[in-house]
């Protein structure tokens, strides 16, 4: 069976390019690690509300624009953040909106914040809303999605930053050439935490708008992707770079609000996709295969265990065979998490538990994976999807790409005490590797299944690189610009 490679990519490449542009769209927050709070009232920032605007490119082609307002309080400041996208997926055009607020204290510390992601599609629109306030040293988060509602409290350690505010805090005490700052981000779209560096560069000169402007260069690092931002001595981001293609560029507000030019842009799912040499055939058939990855970072942990082994430095893969089952036993700490309900994944709304048990009643549990597997293969539409994928919200719409299928089997699949967990990386089809994401259930050792594919178990051309949640698939970005090639070198 040949799958189309735009029915398995979705927020895993496109929100998180999103996130990595410069740090400072809305859905990232962040809590400094040695930088110390400075009181931003003696900053040279603005006496008043003042807006700003960025335009976003891929490739030189305008896709979109960022608008923000940051307004002093009597104590603090507020900061509101507005951007509208349109993105080219397998020639298809897909809008996203991405709305934003926070509210901070005198020093840059986060008090209250609200993130919402919105996109549409045919049948209906996405919609995630993450809501966010600081009570004493505790995070309390409420997340909305389609009509799903949850919440958690988390214990912070130190005061929340927010990096559209940390450049203009960072800024109030002057910018130094080869100072370094490190800073956890705590993102509300997969609600996880991650480290970055943020290095002061050189002052050059930066052109904008018919204008010439001072601005320092800033490189932040962040989920082993650097991007380079100019900053000036307010602390504003003039231009920013990033490795994947996508560039920001201060301009006059209103500029380009009506665009709508990602026709002429790269499709996304096209120009982010891996080579693969030496084959040409159909993967679903295939039962083994040794592979030469070439150009890959190091540091993905789940490239080696269970079916994937490293022999002389070529990925051995080999799939599955019935009974599918083994011996082994998951530690207390990993069945706990590969059985949990979360803010995604939320396999105890009685709605999903219904669903597991229509579906798998009288089983056995490989055969319990099966049958989620195929169902969930046949009740989904197979559509390329930008959204923060939410189980309970795909059970409702019935369309998606790999995310959407594979949240919804993790849900299903605990629903009836599957343990489950999700692996990224790249899989086969139409002469390419594409980005992926697929579930692996637990049944005495941890076995490949594909729903979106329908295949039980998957092919051996799924190259698993990460397992985790959402929060994972940032780590995937670090191979986009490398050229990076997968040869084929045996196939049985």
């Amino acid at each position: 069976m040949s799958i189309r490679p735009g029915r398995f990519l979705s927020i895993a490449i496109v929100s998180m390019w999103l996130g990595l542009l410069g740090l400072h769209i809305s859905q990232n927050y962040a809590r400094s690690e040695t930088a110390t709070l400075i009181d931003l009232s003696a900053s040279s920032g603005p006496d008043e509300a003042e807006l700003t605007q960025r335009g976003v490119f891929y490739r030189g082609e305008r896709i979109g624009y960022i608008r923000e307002r940051l307004t002093p309080l009597e104590s603090g400041y507020r900061v509101e953040q507005s951007g509208e996208f349109t993105l080219k997926l397998l020639g298809r055009e897909r809008q996203m909106k991405m709305e934003g607020s926070a509210t901070t204290g005198p020093r840059g510390e986060l008090r209250t914040f609200k993130f919402q992601i919105t996109t549409s599609t045919r049948r209906s629109p996405f919609e995630t809303t993450v809501l966010g306030r600081v009570n004493g040293n505790q995070l309390e988060l409420t997340i909305r999605s389609s009509r799903s509602e949850r919440t958690e409290t988390r214990t912070l350690d130190e005061p929340i930053l927010l990096p559209l505010n940390l450049y203009y805090s960072l800024a109030s005490n002057g910018w130094t050439s080869g100072e370094t700052y490190r800073v956890h981000l705590f993102d509300p779209m997969t609600l996880t935490e991650g480290e970055a560096t943020i290095e002061v560069k050189d002052l050059e000169i930066v052109r904008w708008g018919g204008r010439e402007e001072e601005a320092y260069r800033l490189q932040t690092t962040f989920a082993g992707l650097t991007t380079t931002a100019w900053v000036n001595d307010k602390g504003e981001v003039l231009q920013e770079e990033t490795p994947l293609g996508w560039t920001l560029q201060k301009e006059a507000p209103g500029s380009g609000l009506q665009a709508r030019e990602a026709g002429a842009a790269p499709d996304i799912l096209f120009a982010s996709a891996v080579p693969a040499i030496g084959f040409a055939g159909e993967a679903s058939e295939l039962q083994a295969v040794v592979l030469k990855l070439e150009r890959f970072p190091d540091g993905f942990d789940a490239m080696v265990g269970g079916r994937q082994s490293l022999n002389e430095g070529n990925l051995h893969i080999e799939r599955e065979r019935a009974p599918y089952t083994g011996r082994d036993v998951l530690s207390e700490d990993e069945l706990r998490r590969a059985l949990r309900a979360d803010a995604f994944i939320q396999s105890d709304d009685p709605e999903i538990r219904k669903q597991a048990e229509e579906v798998t009643q009288g089983l056995a549990d490989v055969d319990k994976a099966r049958a989620l597997s195929d169902w969930v293969f046949e009740n989904l539409e197979k559509s390329p999807t930008l959204s923060v994928p939410s189980a309970r919200e795909v059970l409702d719409n019935r369309v998606g790409d790999c995310n959407e299928h594979a949240v919804l089997f993790a849900a299903l699949a605990r629903a009836v005490n599957l343990p489950t967990r999700l692996a990224t990386g790249l899989a086969y089809t139409g002469g390419q590797f594409y980005y992926h994401t697929w579930p692996e259930v637990w049944v005495g050792k941890w076995l490949a299944v594909d729903p979106t594919f329908g295949q039980f178990p998957a092919d051996p051309m799924h190259v698993r690189l990460l397992t985790g949640g959402l929060e994972s698939q940032y780590e995937i970005l670090k191979i986009i610009g490398r050229g990076a090639t997968i040869e084929v070198l045996e196939t049985r």
